[in-house]
């Protein structure tokens, strides 16, 4: 036996005497945990684990019986807007009124607040999408307008507020910028 031989055996059973019982164990159990091996009934037994969980085809008796869905009310179908008349369309060139639009309607200049006119070029999932080309040419475009955006959009001197939304119409409120 070498020198190099003979120390390494004595560092093993220096390190296999100072770990004792319990540490021989706690290496075991990592090693056996590293390499898979184990189970997890509780004994260390050192049988390999199931490759995946059994099912039996009946509920044990601790396991919770199986509830059926609370009947909860179903959702009230939302009753559609009517769209607002074109006289109910033109009492909002002063400023301060409240429309029922889908696409393609147009609401009239105002012109005391230096706004519009408009033109509803979308109203779907994504919101109400406005657009207005002034006499200079100037165009604003109010993209995404949504019940719970936080508050109203403004252009110039005119807020629009969406109140609600209903498939492809929208209800909107015009009014003066304060």
């Amino acid at each position: 036996m070498t020198t190099s031989e003979s120390s390494a055996r004595r560092r093993r059973a220096r390190l296999s005497a100072a770990r004792g019982p319990a540490g021989t164990i706690c290496a075991l159990a990592l090693a056996a945990a590293l390499t898979g091996c184990g189970s997890d009934s509780g004994d260390d037994a050192g049988a390999p684990a199931p490759a995946a969980p059994s099912r039996s085809a009946e509920p044990s008796p601790a396991s919770p019986t199986p509830t059926k869905p609370s009947s909860s009310p179903s959702p009230t179908a939302v009753k559609p807007m009517k769209l607002s008349t074109p006289a109910e369309l033109r009492a909002c060139a002063d400023g301060s009124c409240t429309v029922v639009v889908t696409k393609g309607t147009e609401i009239p200049r105002v012109a005391g607040l230096r706004a519009g006119p408009f033109t509803v070029s979308a109203v779907g999932a994504e919101g109400v999408d406005l657009s207005s080309v002034d006499a200079s040419g100037f165009t604003s475009n109010l993209l995404g307008q949504r019940p719970d955006q936080g508050g109203p959009s403004t252009v110039n001197e005119l807020s629009i507020a969406v109140l609600a939304m209903v498939g492809d119409t929208a209800k909107l409120r015009l009014f003066p910028a304060e």
